[in-house]
């Protein structure tokens, strides 16, 4: 009776320690457990991604990131710095943050906007208040007055091509052509190559059907014109034929400035309007050929002023440089590529992109 009188006395106490050790199994279950991981690594990744997060500019330029990007990359970086703040992750959390946001840095890194084919890039006439070439190629044109006929009588429209607004209002950043006004680039090998690309901005003033925009020895080389309908036209010498092709359906408006490009490589000859494609041809045979002797490039004429009539001297034909009537653009040009290869579809897109909006 004594012994069970003392186990019912003892009773509460030992459930009272009970409790104290079950209260103290709860608290420590609410502590989470503390990490002393190795967080230096993952600080020096996050310290330098800030500085090129905050240094980065998203638009539709060389050197832009694309639009969106950043916000992608924010969200990396915000969950690094989470995980370096707070001591709950384990070494092996806090390496696969820093693995993580390597992985964002390199998507992001991918949407950096650059200039198309820089190494295949012959020349880039940007017209910002001057006729140089944007490249180091060294391809800058002269300002020049040109045959203005009448018939077959040469004659000269005494004006040079004048310094406009461009596409986008900015003063003196695009030339206005007319009267047989003309740009003259001093000839070289790498403008005439055996494939190529042209692009260019436009905007002609009306139905003339010898529009010539870019010229290098006019169908004795290759030329790209607008027809009196508006269409690009392209021809072209090569090792197999001489062929002349048009855009079809693609159409330059009167008094609206338009993206047009022409691309070749022996088989297929390409256009796009604004950065569409607008026709293929693939009845197009032979690689360019080459000037048999030098002519300089013409830009808003069908040849440079002091060819026409000039008597060939590499074997040519006696009428090789006959002027046989007037062949000048009339209206206004911007923002002129020559490549030395077809740019691809996504690559012409790219420039438009580029070139569409400030």
């Amino acid at each position: 009776m004594k012994r069970h009188l003392a186990y019912l006395l003892s009773l509460p106490c030992l459930i009272l320690g009970l409790a104290a050790a079950l209260s103290s199994c709860a608290d420590d279950d609410d502590e989470p457990t503390q990490f002393n991981a190795d967080k230096a690594q993952l600080t020096s990744l996050i310290d330098s991604v800030t500085v090129g997060y905050n240094a980065a500019t998203e638009g539709n330029k060389p050197g832009n990131y694309t639009v969106g990007s950043k916000a992608t990359l924010k969200t990396a970086l915000d969950l690094a710095s989470t995980t370096k703040t707070e001591a709950r992750y384990s070494q092996r959390e806090v390496d696969n943050a820093t693995a993580n946001l390597r992985r964002a840095v390199a998507a992001f890194r991918s949407g950096l906007i650059q200039e198309v084919s820089v190494a295949n890039l012959m020349a880039q006439w940007k017209f910002e208040a001057n006729a140089n070439d944007a490249t180091t190629n060294g391809n800058n044109g002269t300002l020049k007055s040109g045959p203005t006929g009448p018939g077959t009588a040469p004659g000269d429209g005494g004006v040079v091509p004048q310094l406009v607004a461009d596409r986008f209002g900015r003063a003196n950043q695009a030339y206005e052509f007319n009267n047989g006004a003309y740009i003259e680039v001093p000839y070289k090998a790498a403008l005439n190559p055996q494939a190529l690309t042209i692009s260019l901005w436009c905007k002609r003033f009306d139905a003339n059907d010898n529009n010539y925009m870019v010229s290098m020895n006019r169908w004795n080389g290759f030329k790209l014109q607008l027809q009196g309908a508006g269409k690009p036209f392209f021809t072209a010498s090569t090792t197999a034929t001489i062929f002349d092709r048009d855009s079809e359906a693609g159409i330059v408006p009167v008094n609206t400035w338009t993206h047009v490009v022409t691309s070749y490589v022996d088989g297929t000859l390409k256009f796009y309007i604004n950065g569409t494609l607008a026709k293929t041809w693939t009845n197009t045979q032979g690689a360019l050929k080459t000037a048999p002797e030098p002519v300089n490039l013409a830009i808003g004429q069908q040849l440079p002023k002091d060819v026409y009539n000039r008597v060939p001297t590499a074997g040519q034909p006696a009428d090789y440089f006959t002027y046989y009537s007037p062949a000048f653009f009339k209206g206004q040009l911007d923002d002129i590529r020559i490549y030395n290869r077809a740019l691809t579809d996504a690559e012409v897109t790219s420039i438009y992109t580029i070139e569409k909006s400030l």
